[in-house]
């Protein structure tokens, strides 16, 4: 099973956003899912910029 998720994962993830794409179109509409779509896409972009330069290691510091 492991092995089928591994080959095939991305199909898998294709096909889920895919999925989340449907049910917004007809439930929220066109615009609303723009919208929706563009802030995560900014939102994924801001975390990748975030993590790369580092930010969110300065959190996982050692505790005392």
């Amino acid at each position: 099973m492991q092995e089928l998720l591994q080959r095939y994962r991305y199909g898998i993830i294709g096909g889920g956003i895919g999925l989340v794409l449907a049910i917004l179109l007809l439930t929220i509409g066109f615009a609303k899912t723009l919208l929706v779509v563009a802030c995560t896409v900014l939102g994924a972009f801001i975390g990748l910029y975030l993590n790369g330069i580092g930010v969110f290691d300065r959190f996982k510091g050692p505790r005392r």
